[in-house]
């Protein structure tokens, strides 16, 4: 929902990935990727009628990058936009139209970030109140084409066009909303969305479950779908303990997954295979042939490295049984599945694995002391950095492991490179060696997917795979 209501200072084509002005009319970064510069529209209002400043800009990013951003445990866009600031040194402005955002360290990334809702630039009233209260939308005051004028905790949302917005980004879009109202409902049986879409009560439903797409289609329903940039769905491996702690084991896993058969079988239309440890639509993605199911490969590699197979049963080697437990989140439905098949395809090649279901509050809490086996997971974020954040020495580090030579330069240096054909190079080589390595072991991407009524359009996702109403002329 927020994207209708808050903008963002530049926006990225979901084509192409390419930064474009929003909120900004022209940015730019230092020759050392540690100062940005932003020149500020001068039209823009937030709904309260107070207009886009400096100020507010530096208001803005003080409070994300503060410490109370990093341990604000109800607020995910706090906690994740003071990662998106990690070295923030303040915003000057020289004038109310210019903001200068500076870093300690080069930090190429956060100009995408700008782009998304997580940095999206709020009312200086908002930004004034707790991140508690930032939770309830009818706190929130955006620049944004919608304003929230009805809000119930866990049940709905209603939305009213601003009809004095004209700061719409140029990526396709009109200055004028489609719609006038935009009702936000909470369902949360796929069924009855389903269900609802076809009876007509609703236009739109989010998260269409294979098993109601037939009936949808059947309907007149049509599904849009976009897969999610960033870290996709991976199995990561805790290097520094049990059967993953062997490279050659986790190799083995890596070219033991059929991948097309977990999408075809679990997922559906919509959703695609993993072939990188970035995902398709990650701007500096790189295509890796080696991702691949082969799973005589497989035992091959297994066998080199003394794995023997008594049988058809679980490979050993000097008394120790090749097996290891998969945490998992069963917050989106296809986990629980895709890991059940997983685990017949490994035992294929005389691989063990076992899978635990965890509460949200637990899973976070084992995966960042390092309590498992192995992590099943993902992250969305439309920026190659992903890679340093989540697999880096120096980020989280979930695979427990140490400096790497062949591996934290490069992601260490891809931080701080503005030029982007240099900065791809980069990304395509350390994407091959995490790889490699199985410091990440690719599964499937997330895509995010919409079935949307006969006659009911505007319906997209923006290049983070953000629900975005699209715009056009005209009154509905």
């Amino acid at each position: 929902m927020s994207r209708q209501v808050v903008d963002s200072l530049v926006d990225q084509n979901p084509d192409t990935g390419e930064l474009t002005p929003w909120l900004a009319q022209r940015f730019e970064a230092s020759p050392d990727g540690r100062d940005f510069t932003f020149t500020l529209r001068s039209d823009v209002t937030f709904s309260d009628g107070t207009p886009l400043t400096s100020d507010v800009v530096k208001k803005n990013f003080d409070a994300l990058g503060s410490p109370a951003s990093a341990n604000a445990a109800g607020s995910t866009r706090a906690l994740q936009a003071s990662g998106f600031l990690l070295g923030y040194e303040g915003t000057d402005t020289p004038d109310r139209r210019t903001a200068v955002v500076r870093f300690r360290e080069p930090n190429v990334q956060f100009l995408q970030a700008a782009a998304t809702t997580q940095l999206g630039i709020l009312a200086s009233s908002t930004v004034g109140r707790s991140f508690d209260e930032r939770c309830n939308g009818s706190a929130v005051i955006g620049s944004g084409p919608y304003t929230y004028s009805g809000w119930e905790q866990n049940r709905s949302a209603t939305l009213t066009r601003r009809d004095d917005y004209r700061w719409a980004p140029d990526i396709g879009f009109a200055q004028k909303a489609r719609y006038q109202t935009v009702e936000f409902s909470v369902v949360p049986e796929s069924g009855v969305r389903a269900g609802s879409v076809e009876s007509g009560q609703l236009d739109a439903s989010a998260d269409p479950q294979p098993q109601d797409r037939e009936s949808l289609s059947s309907a007149g329903a049509s599904l849009v779908s976009r897969p999610n940039p960033g870290l996709p769905y991976v199995i990561q491996p805790n290097v520094s303990r049990g059967a993953l702690a062997d490279r050659a084991v986790r190799r083995a896993v890596t070219t033991a997954l059929n991948r097309p058969e977990l999408v075809g079988t679990v997922l559906g239309d919509g959703f695609t295979p993993a072939t990188s440890v970035l995902a398709s639509t990650t701007p500096g993605y790189h295509d890796d042939k080696d991702i691949r199911y082969d799973p005589k490969a497989s035992e091959r590699v297994l066998d080199a490295a003394g794995w023997r197979r008594p049988g058809d049963g679980t490979r050993e080697k000097d008394g120790k049984t090749l097996t290891f437990d998969v945490i998992y989140s069963p917050e989106f439905y296809g986990n629980k599945p895709i890991l059940e098949l997983i685990q017949q395809q490994l035992h294929a090649v005389g691989i063990g694995m076992t899978v635990t279901a965890l509460s949200n509050d637990d899973f976070l809490s084992r995966r960042s002391v390092g309590d498992f086996d192995a992590v099943y997971y993902n992250v969305t974020r439309a920026d190659p950095d992903i890679l340093r954040s989540r697999l880096s020495a120096d980020g989280t580090n979930y695979s427990q492991r140490t400096f790497d030579p062949e591996i934290d330069p490069l992601l260490q240096q891809q931080a701080g490179v503005a030029d982007r054909a240099r900065r791809t190079g980069i990304v395509e080589q350390v994407q091959t060696r995490l790889a490699e390595a199985g410091y990440a072991i690719p599964v499937t991407e997330l895509s995010q997917v919409a079935a949307v009524a006969p006659g009911f359009g505007g319906i997209g996702f923006d290049a983070s795979g953000v629900l975005r109403l699209q715009f056009a002329d005209g009154e509905s």
